[in-house]
């Protein structure tokens, strides 16, 4: 099949940096001034976010089903024309049940906008596997500056305009965004989407796929996406509680974002040589072992900011590395519900993260989260190296 133009990924990729920062990224920053004006909790303020990734966790499979039928152009366009209404709702909002209803209906735009769908997409115009790994590099390579633009300069508006006006202007940022993927990367995306359906009755259901394998492929997943929620909410807080200043601290958290390039990048020089599924399935997972480790026992600002590098080298990698084998091992019929189910167990991950980590820290304090969470992914390591040994990954290498 042909590919559509590789520009047509990295205008993906843009997007996506775009609604991760403003959807996903901002929460950390946006937290302390919101719970400041509507005289709440941490712990009350990030729940609003849990709420939204349970609605997004409870959609996955749903939406999985949607894009194995070719609906994923309709469901990014959708789901960013109701998010950019959502936003400017939350920058009014005055209430605890304002800020959650608002936060509901986010979380099914994240459903509809996020990685998900433009896995989904890519995955369908790109049938040869590597071809298809360069273009979720691709994608990915943007997504990941997601942190890196937006934790600096959502934390400059805050201290300088405000949160309300913040997220104001960031609406018309996510506006402008919609507008050019619309002009320029949809179209080329839709012919494929619709070129690749397949026949409703020919299309796997979850109950024909091994539920074993599917546990065994979902739980180091599953696993990571927790811990790196428990990073992305307590570390702002936690420095900030040291005395750090609001900018410094997004700053040492905009080094999730950065530090996942070079992995990405590195994909992407290879072109079309081999690769060894441990690239993608184990180094990741040590890495990020190794990363909450250094977060748990660090002492200065410095020490944090290795920690979070490390942990975002390994999360950039390991980012690719689902939507990459879930075709491989599943088939591409069924790629979309399979991810589907693992995106739901991720969902209620993200969904329980911020309040229990925010709560478990208010306990142990943060450096003990971190160390506990280190240990759990130490945990799924075996299985992160039993999965890279599956015949399905053996054959196609990316190569």
């Amino acid at each position: 099949m042909s590919h559509p133009r590789w520009t047509v990924a990295w205008i993906l990729g843009a997007g996506q940096c775009v609604y991760w920062g403003i959807l996903y990224y901002a929460f950390s920053v946006l937290l302390v001034p919101v719970r400041n004006e509507l005289g709440t909790s941490d712990a009350a303020v990030a729940g609003a976010l849990s709420a939204g990734l349970a609605v997004n966790a409870v959609l996955a499979t749903a939406v999985g089903r949607w894009l194995d039928r070719g609906g994923g152009v309709a469901m990014l366009r959708g789901g960013a024309l109701a998010g950019a209404g959502l936003l400017l709702a939350w920058s009014w909002v005055e209430n605890l049940a304002g800020l959650y209803a608002v936060w509901m209906g986010l979380g099914a735009c994240m459903a509809l906008v996020l990685y998900e769908t433009a896995f989904a997409l890519i995955t369908r115009a790109y049938g040869d596997p590597a071809a298809r790994l360069r273009a979720l590099a691709s994608v990915t390579v943007m997504g990941g500056l997601a942190s890196t633009l937006f934790l600096p300069l959502v934390g400059a508006g805050v201290a300088h305009l405000g949160w309300r006006l913040t997220l104001r202007l960031l609406v018309v940022a996510w506006l402008i965004t919609t507008l050019w993927l619309e002009r320029a990367a949809l179209p080329g995306l839709y012919a494929s989407d619709r070129s690749t359906r397949p026949a409703l009755s020919s299309t796997p259901t979850i109950g024909q796929v091994d539920r074993r394998l599917l546990w065994w492929t979902g739980a180091p997943f599953v696993t990571a996406t927790f811990a790196a929620m428990a990073l992305t909410t307590l570390v702002v807080p936690s420095l900030v509680a040291r005395g750090h200043p609001i900018e410094q601290a997004a700053w040492v958290l905009a080094a999730l974002g950065v530090m996942q390039l070079p992995g990405r990048l590195w994909l992407l020089r290879r072109g079309s040589r081999p690769l060894s599924p441990r690239s993608l399935l184990v180094a990741p997972m040590a890495l990020q072992v190794l990363g909450l480790a250094l977060l748990g026992t660090a002492g200065s600002l410095a020490g944090a900011f290795s920690g979070v590098a490390i942990f975002g080298i390994g999360a950039g990698l390991h980012t690719l590395a689902r939507p990459w084998i879930v075709p491989l091992i599943f088939g591409i019929e069924a790629a979309g519900r399979t991810n589907g189910v693992i995106a739901r167990a991720q969902g209620f991950a993200r969904a329980a993260g911020p309040f229990a980590v925010a709560a478990a820290s208010g306990w142990v304090g943060s450096n003990a989260v971190f160390l506990v969470l280190s240990l759990a992914l130490l945990t799924c390591c075996p299985l992160a190296y039993a999965l890279s040994r599956h015949p399905s990954l053996s054959a196609h290498s990316a190569a």
